[in-house]
């Protein structure tokens, strides 16, 4: 696995949401850097007594690296959740996080049995250390199959809430998350760049420079861009809209100026980009109205039958 030194850290949502999942599900709840270094384990939680046994008494320590290694792979390859089985006979899940379509980490749930599941043969243990593993085992929270699709599904979600609103985030890039994070807040309304650099405790130059420098462009650009494809999900809602009523909508302020920002962007006026809109937008509804009568006309014909 390519091992990127990417520099991350949890945001206080995301910590406090893998403690509440830990809790809920006694399950040990970790998040990994993409080197494989543990970041964050929900409400700090050890190992259950079951893994600790096996890791010190059977020396399974290295065992454990070189699965969650493994496994960690092949969950690249797959850019997905992956369920599996540990050498030990844990269930654990574990799924790729990506920010900015690079993957920076992992997050794995685990440390669990199905109740299908059965002790694993132990030939080198003592009869006092298979009672004890026994005991462990026997004391791992328990899933049904069904129940364990549940907490892949409630993974996906999690993994889709970070990504989203990008509560991991690469340190290096903080500063551009909050940037936009704010321009996404406060597009339509009418902000400038001290207002911004104020609400991130930052000196209007300091944001300038490292945008010009690191990103090759400036807040008015990124504001600008971002409010253009504002005006282009509201026509997509609101086809019929006027160019007033879009602009205004979007955060533009002046029409004259937004109509000219908005031909220089597209090579075309707006009210001709919204035209050319209606067709595609038409042939869709029509597609689904059609599609709807066939489905329709189907049920009709077996009800006869």
């Amino acid at each position: 696995m390519s091992k990127m030194p990417l520099d991350l850290f949890l945001r206080e949502e995301v910590q406090m949401l893998l403690d509440h999942l830990a809790d809920l599900l006694d399950l040990r709840v970790t998040f990994f850097s993409n080197t494989g270094e543990s970041l964050r384990r929900g409400k700090a939680m050890r190992n259950c007594d079951y893994c600790h046994l096996i890791q010190t008494t059977f020396g399974g320590w290295e065992k454990c690296i070189s699965m969650d290694n493994d496994k960690q792979t092949e969950a690249l390859k797959q850019h997905g959740i992956i369920a599996y089985r540990c050498h030990a006979g844990l269930r654990e899940c574990l799924a790729p996080v990506y920010i900015h379509d690079v993957p920076v980490g992992f997050i794995m749930f685990g440390q669990f049995r199905l109740e299908s599941d059965t002790l694993p043969e132990m030939p080198d243990a003592t009869p006092a250390q298979k009672r004890k593993l026994a005991a462990a085992f026997d004391a791992l929270p328990c899933f049904s199959e069904s129940r364990m699709n549940a907490l892949l599904g409630m993974l996906k979600i999690l993994i889709d809430y970070i990504t989203v609103r990008e509560f991991a985030v690469l340190k290096s890039d903080h500063l551009r998350t909050e940037i936009d994070l704010y321009i996404a807040r406060f597009a339509t309304e009418d902000i400038r760049l001290p207002d911004m650099a104020r609400h991130l405790g930052k000196s209007v130059s300091a944001i300038s420079q490292f945008l010009r420098k690191k990103y090759n462009t400036t807040f008015k650009t990124l504001l600008l861009n971002y409010r253009l494809k504002l005006v282009e999900k509201y026509w997509q809602h609101n086809i019929n809209a006027s160019v007033a009523e879009v602009a205004f909508n979007s955060g533009f302020r002046d029409q004259f100026y937004f109509s000219r920002v908005f031909h220089r962007h597209y090579g075309m006026p707006p009210a001709k980009f919204r035209n050319a809109m209606r067709p595609a937008k038409c042939a869709a509804t029509t597609g689904k109205t059609a599609k709807r009568a066939a489905v329709k006309e189907k049920a009709d014909k077996t009800a006869e039958k």
